[in-house]
């Protein structure tokens, strides 16, 4: 038999927890009832920023609460992800991630502030994209087999600028480099937009990038080329660029392509985060946003959040040994 005072504690902690239940449940209702902010890896201007701008107008209006984008750059993606997982699991401060920095970072660095698994909840993947090369204009090559045979004929002189050490725009190179056999220089810049702007001015000789909306104003003012893609089908907004396969070049781990997705701190209601998922389905349905996404060369992507820490999981497994074997290690 219980004793009396026993029947008591039971009886509270059970009451206790109807009561943060109830209150978890009104929460989820009145939310958002604030601005949201959207946290990004990148400096303005780049691919990561332009879709979370696109997302962000989108998400203001169906919400409907006001979505801010904040760009809080640096450190190989470090200091957003770190931002976002030290913030309240409250629905109002979410992050752009991406699959660099979700799942290649757990294997570039021998320690992170941050565990991908552990501390963010997946609400819904936003996007997919391939990644171009971009030359230089002033080069002679025009296109990816003149580009290879020029970098042959000057090992070691021409060099490529990417986003930062770790990121795909530094992975995706080196593993051109390798299937091809080029010595070409590695410059890391602090996100990708001031690689471009040293592309046209032919001070680097390439950038492997997604983004096509900052640099198809310079493809059609003549200053940069695209001479390649490395998905499996030419994208929709550059039809005439063939992929690396179609000019003889194989790169079956660049296929599996970039994607973006929106997390938030671990922990979250479910009802918020099922909030914020159908919120970002039906966004992502809306024709100006493909629209939007298709000329920047994304493809709107969104699941459920189960699904997208499964292609959180298998991410992080499929780029361990790519990482490995490139010897690619960060403090």
């Amino acid at each position: 038999m219980f004793s009396s005072r026993f029947r008591w504690l039971l009886a509270a902690i059970v009451s206790g927890g109807c009561l943060a239940t109830a209150a978890m449940d009104t929460l989820a209702q009145a939310y958002p009832s604030r601005p949201i902010k959207l946290v990004v890896t990148m400096p303005p201007g780049g691919p990561t920023d332009m879709l979370a701008r696109v997302l962000a107008t989108k998400l203001s209006e169906k919400l409907p609460q006001p979505v801010v984008v904040e760009n809080r750059p640096g450190g190989g993606g470090i200091i957003a992800y770190g931002v976002v997982a030290k913030s309240p699991a409250d629905g109002y401060t979410l992050l752009v991630g991406d699959l660099a920095n979700s799942t290649i970072n757990p294997s570039l660095y021998k320690s992170l502030p941050y565990d991908t698994r552990k501390d963010f909840t997946p609400i819904t993947p936003v996007a997919t994209a391939h990644s171009f090369i971009f030359v230089s204009a002033s080069l002679p090559a025009r296109n990816l087999q003149e580009f290879i045979a020029l970098a042959k004929s000057q090992p070691g002189k021409l060099s490529y600028g990417s986003g930062g050490t770790g990121q795909l725009t530094h992975i995706g190179p080196e593993l051109f480099k390798e299937k091809s056999g080029l010595d070409i220089v590695h410059v890391p810049y602090k996100g990708a937009p001031p690689v471009l702007i040293d592309v046209v001015a032919g001070r680097v000789a390439f950038l492997m990038s997604t983004g096509l909306g900052t640099a198809k104003p310079h493809i059609d003012a003549g200053k940069v080329r695209a001479l390649a893609i490395t998905g499996d089908k030419r994208s929709p907004a550059m039809p005439d660029v063939p992929t690396f396969a179609e000019v003889g070049v194989q790169l079956p781990e660049l296929k599996l392509g970039n994607w973006w997705g929106l997390l938030g701190p671990a922990g979250m209601a479910r009802d918020i985060v099922a909030k914020l998922n159908a919120s970002v389905v039906q966004a992502l349905g809306a024709p100006e946003v493909v629209a939007k996404l298709t000329a920047l060369n994304m493809i709107p992507y969104a699941t459920t959040p189960e699904t997208f820490a499964e292609v959180i999981n298998t991410s992080i497994t499929t780029w361990a040994p790519i990482v490995k074997r490139m010897n690619i290690v960060l403090d």
